[in-house]
């Protein structure tokens, strides 16, 4: 396995490796980001030619380099430094010892000599708060402290975290030469994340030792290993060829999790870290881990967001959350479940088609959409699709909570009501006005995926409860909420409206019993409405029953509710006299009320002519005289 190591600029110690085609460059949107002004935007191209790497140029402004040669296409080895701008990169081939697994992306040549540290200073990472300082040592930890703590408060940039702990650490202690950062809870997943050199030493990486950065992990303390002590350091390129005279190591760990490790050295042996260094640089990593815990969690939610973003463009919620749990399998085949279904359609949607221009149809489709997916996702609706004008909907699937009908009723309820809204911003624009029926219905569904098992697969819900839910839509006229027998019976009494004709349908050998459904109890005496009523010359709409038997209507402006008696408008339950409204107030408009006002009133009967009473009302006219 081949890796490129940065060697130097923001990204130093930061390793990636070569299992795909990448794009190197400084946009990022690039496999391979270089943040370097004088990198081109995708600046190089990187592959595996099934024996080596292959760099190549993508026509850059200042040219790709490898060992200071300018090149147009080569084939690199182990050892070869890539010049991207001024940003240099090693390319290494990945080998795994005993005591390191392949995968592990640290840049550092580890030592396996066992390091004698029974002479080092350690500080076990309990022990730091409770140690007492003098005034001067006290205030020098808080302003240090502080200092961090103002570096870390962005935390949506880990790369950018890690890189301000390490200035403050130079900041702090200027004898410090060189520093780096490695995240990860063990040796063998130790992951080089940042470094930082105050003189750089040309190309090279430096050596840590293996036991040193093992013992710190295990222990959980912080260390201070001086050139005097015995065996502080394995005898390598740590301290022959960097000349290193003090370190400190320091675990960086959230409560009892450990986040990584951060080390600091200085080759001058007059200026050795002491005790008191230690406490310092202990309080400050106690800080900085929790940035960069906070900045990791914030970089995890960010994915998890995003995927379930994705997830939700092709399954419905309550899926997409299980699919992100690894609860869902997502292979082909299904399962029954109890649910509710929601057809809603458009009326005379072909009409509209034929005398609109098709850039208007879609505009007017997105804005209907708009105001009706919410209404359904309000009452923990999912969406199954869309087909064409018409939505199909779900509750209950997979997790049923025993109020999927319920649930569903409100939403329906919700969608003409929003609808209201809708259509009085499009007659305030002079644009087309919009109608439609909604059917429900429920019981079992087959519920699963759906397709070709080399190709597309969908989620979807089958079953004689989806198609019955389809032809009870059918049936329902504009403004209508049409819901199933036993959907009625699961409302358990919190369901107003009127007792349809039966209903023959497609592929149905029995008629089937219908509602016509105007209101549903929210709590107490509140209850929802859907009722379309006149008064005088202007159209309004119930919406509302409060606590105090008080109803509350959408009306446009210019109509004083308290000057004519209502009646209702509606084609199942018509020219029902419901008396004069005894107006109390009128209430802010709401967003979704468009340019029409909200009324407050009392009638003098508060059940609207029986509507609102335990038994459903039959209703009057027959399907012949419901047409859509």
């Amino acid at each position: 396995m081949f890796e490129l190591v940065f060697l130097s600029g923001p990204k130093a110690g930061v390793v990636v490796p070569i299992d795909k085609p990448l794009v190197a460059g400084r946009s990022p949107d690039c496999s391979l980001e270089v943040p370097d002004p004088n990198a081109s935007r995708q600046h190089a191209r990187i592959q595996m030619d099934g024996t080596g790497v292959v760099f190549t140029d993508n026509n850059s402004s200042n040219g790709t380099w490898i060992n200071d040669q300018r090149i147009s296409s080569v084939i690199g080895k182990p050892g070869d430094v890539l010049r991207l701008g001024e940003t240099k990169l090693r390319l290494q081939q990945r080998q795994a010892t005993n005591n390191e697994e392949v995968g592990s992306s640290s840049v550092f040549g580890f030592k396996e000599v066992e390091a004698d540290l029974s002479q080092s200073i350690v500080l076990p990472v309990a022990d730091a708060a409770p140690i007492e300082r003098g005034p001067e040592v006290i205030g020098q930890r808080l302003a240090a402290v502080l200092k961090v703590s103002k570096a870390l408060v962005n935390i949506s940039n880990l790369d950018q975290v890690l890189n301000d702990i390490l200035d403050t650490l130079f900041e702090v202690f200027p004898q410090a030469d060189r520093g780096f950062i490695m995240l990860g809870a063990e040796v063998s997943r130790l992951e080089a994340k940042a470094i930082r050199q105050r003189n750089p030493r040309g190309d090279e990486l430096p050596t840590v030792s293996n036991s040193i950065c093992r013992r710190a992990l295990t222990s959980k303390s912080a260390f201070i290993f001086n050139e005097g002590a015995q065996n502080d350091f394995d005898q390598g390129l740590s301290i022959v060829s960097l000349k290193i005279r003090s370190a400190m190591t320091v675990p960086l760990m959230v409560e009892s999790e450990i986040q990584g490790l951060v080390q600091i050295d200085t080759p001058d042996r007059n200026r050795a870290f002491a005790a008191e260094d230690l406490e310092l640089a202990l309080a400050i990593a106690q800080t900085a881990a929790i940035a960069i815990h906070n900045a990791k969690m914030l970089k995890r939610l960010e994915r998890e967001t995003t995927t379930r973003q994705n997830l939700c463009r092709f399954l419905p919620g309550p899926l997409a959350e299980q699919a992100m749990a690894g609860q869902l399998d997502l292979g082909l085949g299904g399962r029954t479940y109890p649910g509710t279904i929601l057809f809603s359609d458009v009326v005379g949607f072909t009409r509209l088609t034929e005398s609109l221009p098709p850039g208007e149809v879609v505009a007017l489709m997105n804005g209907y959409f708009d105001r009706m997916v919410p209404c359904i996702l309000r009452d923990g609706g999912a969406i199954d699709k869309f087909i064409g004008d018409a939505i199909m909907a779900f509750w209950g699937v997979p997790i049923d909570r025993g109020d999927s009908a319920l649930h569903a009723c409100a939403a329906g309820l919700g969608m003409q009501i929003g609808l209201i809204g809708f259509n009085s911003l499009q007659a305030a624009r002079g644009k087309t006005l919009l109608s439609h029926g909604i059917g429900i219905n429920s019981g079992p569904v087959v519920a699963g995926n759906i397709g070709s098992s080399s190709s597309q697969i969908s989620y979807t819900l089958l079953g004689d409860t989806v198609n019955t839910a389809s032809r009870i839509e059918h049936a329902a006229n504009p403004g209508q909420v049409l819901i199933a027998h036993d959907t009625m019976e699961q409302l358990g009494g919190r369901g107003f409206g009127l007792r349809m004709p039966p209903l023959s349908a497609r592929n149905k050998s029995e008629p089937l019993q219908v509602f016509s459904l105007r209101g549903l109890k929210h709590s107490g005496e509140e209850v929802v409405l859907y009722l379309p009523a006149t008064s005088g010359p202007h159209a309004v709409v119930l919406i509302r029953r409060l606590s105090d038997l008080s109803f509350i209507a959408l009306h446009p402006q210019g109509c004083d509710l308290g000057a004519a008696d209502l009646v209702t408008a509606t084609a199942d339950w018509p020219k029902v006299v419901l008396g004069r409204p005894q107006v109390t107030a009128v209430l802010p408009t709401q967003a979704g009320d468009g340019h029409l006002l909200r009324g407050q009133f009392k009638l003098p009967d508060a059940t609207l002519a029986g509507l609102i009473s335990n038994q459903p009302l039959t209703c009057p006219v027959g399907w012949d005289a419901l047409v859509r």
